[in-house]
């Protein structure tokens, strides 16, 4: 309506200067001044300022409310709009606003912090005649005289009164008059002058701006200077920035309360399903020590058979071959689908392995420190966005390009990874520079947001990095498991464990390695949930070289959303949330000055030697023969063995020395040093054989002990007899109490990493082993008590171990900690049933958050998509939501459609009631089996994209 006008709502100190605006600009206003000194009070301030919007909101010829204060000791947060917009200067009070904005005033206040300001409103609101000065004070809101307080009081309390009341005046030493050409200036310039003069200090006149005053006046959407609040939301300080903020008010009509604890989306299912039953399925897990395979029914839920091989890390494919050698012919010939746990993502980025990255930046500003982020090359290019994800800077399509050629001319780079601040926010910019980059190379790109949604464009950054530069070790293992099944005459398609126990197919898991860090572990638990069917429970998987302890909880396996910690580096991968101990079959067993400790470094068992090596009793001779050399210390009581392996390492003489010394039979560490001439162990040419898998340690293991008891004889119950005897000597115990006391040892150990897991989430569970009264404590609990008290636990979860070894320590150490022990059958291969009985698993969120200006941003998505209503943000947010994870699961491998969103909100309380939107989280989840792992090339001929 053109009868309309704004209206004013400021301070009286603005009246002068925002009159005269108005005047100049050519608008009518209406105007409402309250009092000065209210930034003082600012619940009183917030009060007044309500009161007036609310009166003002109710008359029909208000267009608009301007609100002259800015942020104002926190007085204008809570402030609410009714049903008309609001605007406010975002700056920290008045003074700015006479000066032209926070930056001039923040360039005063660094020049001198104590400056006492004035203007010619802050004079005709604030002040009276110099020479009235001395004789009044105001203390709160009320002015007091000082003959008054005389009369009353006497003069040395009122003197002592004003003397207290005007102490503020000791904190300044400049008086300023900001000239904004407002009045009679050279009343107030001289106010300034004598205000200087009397309290000795600096004078100074300044320029004011009204600049900002005047686009207060005119503003219709939010800057960095002023910010607009729309109908029904209210004003907030954000802590973050120092500024205001505005947010919707919850339940007020600009929000509809459309939330829901969970809902479910079918997709409508076709009548012709392309896609061929699973019946039949081989999962395999390559493990850290042994590669386990099994032929599982997936029709009839059973397993069919199963077998174990020796790992071999310098080529997975060697040990696949042997496991699947083991199975049963017939039922290989039946496989219809594959499924891969492995080490190898997690391995590769503990050991800083693969191919050579270029890092493409885009952080928030154009320049980077450059130990932000150590990997090197890198490059920053132009692309700037806001965190909210609005664009401030284009990509340059040129500048991309060149730096993109210069990394693989000059650099060699063979892969890149490109990461960009608020790229989660708004992938927009990651997804052009990528396709310029795959346009102009034609290398791989790995973007950030592809696989993480954390903030940190930092985090992501290196997340991406490791992803790119494992893409080749993943893709050579497939193509290698693909060889020996094609050896086999097995055609079925390749699935691959996600860390966090869900499948992905092969060509997808080539793409995304990272996903797979922690895919043996998290394929363990999955498969002690399958073979239980216990829905919450400890999970430890004990195999040869570590114990790993998980936790299902209401059916799904715990994953840490925080990201991996691998080798030392952070990754924002979502995986298992997993404790590790190097406690394993394999474990090294030393003697060191009177004390037996177990791991964490693993070597091969001598009853494997006994059984895989020609001559082994010679080794064990040598140290029956000098014996007393090990009396004190039994670290280099170890025997080296050949692998076998055929390698196309170039050996140096010394290397060669000892791989011809062992051509006939092994060594003990001791005999090498003295047929080599080395001076000591330590300097015998060992690593490089070891790394590439040429030689082999061997020494006392718990599976040595386990030959000892008679628990188990796998192999060479001779050899562990001999080693573990000459062990006895040393500590002077018979060798069956020596090995049930070391056994014993072990399922204590176990016990403690236990607890340590269930207590991971209350405090730092390292810590007690630095606390002699936790170890105090512990011991009592080991042994059962003493005469005077005993410590007990009971553990309100069962306790699920699997692997090989497990069922010989989990009874005891489940005993210990008041625990139900769960050993199922199939345990020693539970890691391969659970690759092969997983399902496809996709999880993404989107947020919708309250725009700066107006209505609001779906965070997450392409351009971050801006909706003037919440409803309509919604609808659009769920939609993007449930077609992203069924593409996503269509490319993982599962025709699934259903889609379940749950709906998070964030919306809290203030002090006085008031509910205030900050932002509504949707999560979609998408399970299924994988039956569309086969290229739709398999079955129709072509392939979809």
């Amino acid at each position: 309506m053109s009868s309309q006008l704004p209206y004013i709502i400021a301070c009286a100190v603005l009246a002068l200067d925002i009159k005269q605006c108005a005047r100049q600009m050519g608008m009518k206003i209406k105007t409402r001044f309250l009092e000065a000194g209210l930034h003082d009070k600012p619940e009183l301030l917030r009060k007044k300022l309500q009161q007036a919007i609310d009166d003002i909101s109710q008359k029909p010829d208000c267009r608009r409310i301007i609100i002259g204060y800015g942020v104002c000791g926190r007085g204008s947060a809570g402030v609410q709009a009714r049903d008309k917009p609001l605007s406010i200067a975002r700056v920290h009070d008045c003074i700015a606003l006479f000066l032209g904005g926070d930056a001039k005033y923040k360039a005063q206040f660094k020049k001198y912090p104590g400056t006492f300001y004035i203007s010619a409103g802050w004079y005709e609101e604030k002040t009276e005649p110099l020479s009235q000065r001395r004789q009044w004070v105001y203390y709160g809101d009320q002015k007091l005289h000082y003959d008054q307080v005389k009369r009353q009081y006497g003069a040395p309390a009122a003197d002592e009164t004003f003397r207290f009341l005007n102490s503020w005046r000791q904190n300044y030493q400049r008086a300023v008059f900001i000239e904004t050409g407002a009045g009679q200036s050279a009343k107030y310039e001289k106010y300034a002058r004598d205000m200087a003069a009397e309290h000795d200090w600096r004078y100074e006149k300044i320029q004011g701006n009204r600049t900002l005053i005047k686009q207060l006046l005119t503003a219709t959407h939010t800057d960095d200077h002023v910010l607009v609040v729309p109908p029904r939301h209210i004003i907030e300080f954000d802590a973050l920035h120092a500024n205001l903020s505005a947010n919707p008010i919850w339940g007020a009509g600009a929000i509809a309360d459309t939330s829901s604890a969970v809902q479910i989306v079918d997709a409508p299912q076709s009548a012709d399903d392309p896609y061929p039953q699973m019946n039949m399925g081989l999962g395999i897990d390559a493990g850290g020590t042994y590669t386990d395979a099994v032929i599982y029914d997936l029709a009839g839920n059973r397993t069919i058979s199963k077998a174990k091989a020796l790992t071999t890390k310098y080529d997975f494919s060697i040990g696949i071959g042997r496991a699947l050698a083991k199975l049963d012919r017939q039922a290989l010939d039946q496989i219809d689908m594959v499924a891969l746990s492995t080490t190898l993502a997690t391995n590769a980025i503990v050991e800083g392995e693969g191919q050579k990255v270029g890092l493409i930046l885009m952080p928030a500003y154009d320049c980077l420190n450059k130990n932000d982020i150590a990997h090197e090359p890198k490059a920053v290019v132009d692309g700037r966005l806001k965190i909210t994800g609005e664009a401030v800077c284009a990509i340059d399509e040129a500048q991309v390009r060149q730096v993109a050629r210069r990394m693989v001319d000059r650099d060699r780079v063979k892969a890149f990874a490109v990461s960009g601040f608020a790229g989660a926010i708004n992938p927009a910019h990651e997804l052009k520079v990528k396709q310029i980059i795959t346009r102009e190379t034609g290398l791989s790109v790995t973007c950030g947001h592809e696989l993480s949604d954390i903030l940190d464009f930092k985090v992501r950054a290196q997340t991406a990095v490791f992803n790119a530069r494992i893409i080749p070790r993943l893709t050579k293992l497939l193509q290698d498991v693909e060889q020996v099944l094609e050896k086999w005459h097995i055609a079925a398609p390749i699935v691959v464990v996600k860390g966090d126990g869900a499948l992905m197919r092969a060509a997808w898991a080539k793409q995304r390695p990272v996903e797979t860090i922690l895919s043996g572990p998290a394929a363990s638990v999955a498969g002690a949930r399958h073979l239980t069917g216990l829905k919450n429970a400890l999970v430890v998987d004990m195999g040869g070289t570590t114990s790993d302890t998980a936790e299902l909880i209401d059916g799904a396996v715990s994953v840490c959303n925080r990201g991996s910690r691998v080798g030392g580096r952070q990754t924002h991968v979502r995986a298992l949330d997993i404790r590790t101990t190097g406690l394993g079959g394999d474990s090294l067993i030393q003697w060191e000055k009177g004390r037996f400790s177990i791991g964490p470094r693993r070597v091969a068992p001598v009853c494997w030697m006994g059984a895989a090596c020609a001559r082994p009793d010679r080794a064990l001779d040598f140290f029956q023969n000098h014996i007393n050399r090990y009396a004190t210390s039994t670290a280099d009581m170890q025997i080296v063995a050949l692998t076998g392996r055929a390698d196309q390492l170039q050996l140096t003489a010394p290397e060669r020395q000892i791989v011809d010394l062992l051509e006939s039979r092994p060594h003990a560490v001791a005999e090498l040093v003295q047929k080599t001439g080395a001076l000591y162990a330590g300097a015998l040419p060992m690593d490089r054989l070891e790394t590439h898998a040429i030689v082999q340690r061997c020494g006392l293991t718990p599976t040595d002990l386990l030959h000892v008891t008679g628990q188990f004889s796998r192999w060479d119950t001779h050899c562990a007899q001999r080693l573990a005897g000459l062990f006895a000597v040393i500590a002077k115990q018979d060798i069956q109490e020596l090995a049930r006391r070391l056994l014993t040892s072990i399922s204590r150990k176990l016990a403690i990493e236990l607890l340590k897991h269930q207590l991971r989430n209350e405090t730092d569970p390292d810590a007690m082993d630095g606390c002699p009264v936790c170890q105090t404590l512990l011991q009592n609990l080991m042994l059962g008590g003493n005469e005077r008290y005993r410590v007990r636990l009971a553990f309100n979860q069962p306790i699920v171990g699997i692997g090989a070894p497990v069922h010989y320590f989990l009874n005891t150490a489940a005993d210990i900690l008041g625990a139900q022990a769960v050993v199922p059958r199939h345990a020693d291969v539970a890691n391969a049933i659970g690759a092969i009985t997983s399902h496809v698993e996709i999880k993404r969120q989107l947020r919708i958050v309250a725009h700066t200006e107006s209505g609001f941003v779906i965070e997450g998505l392409a351009g971050a998509p801006h909706f003037s209503q919440f409803d309509a943000a919604d609808a659009h947010a769920r939609q993007a939501l449930i077609d992203m994870v069924r593409s996503h699961g269509r490319a993982a491998g599962t025709s699934t459609g259903q889609v379940k969103l749950h709906t998070q909100d964030r919306i809290p309380t203030t002090a006085d009631g008031r509910q205030i939107f900050i932002e509504r989280l949707i999560q979609a989840r998408l399970r299924g089996k994988p039956d569309r792992i086969f290229e739709p090339k398999d079955l129709s001929g072509h392939c979809d994209n």
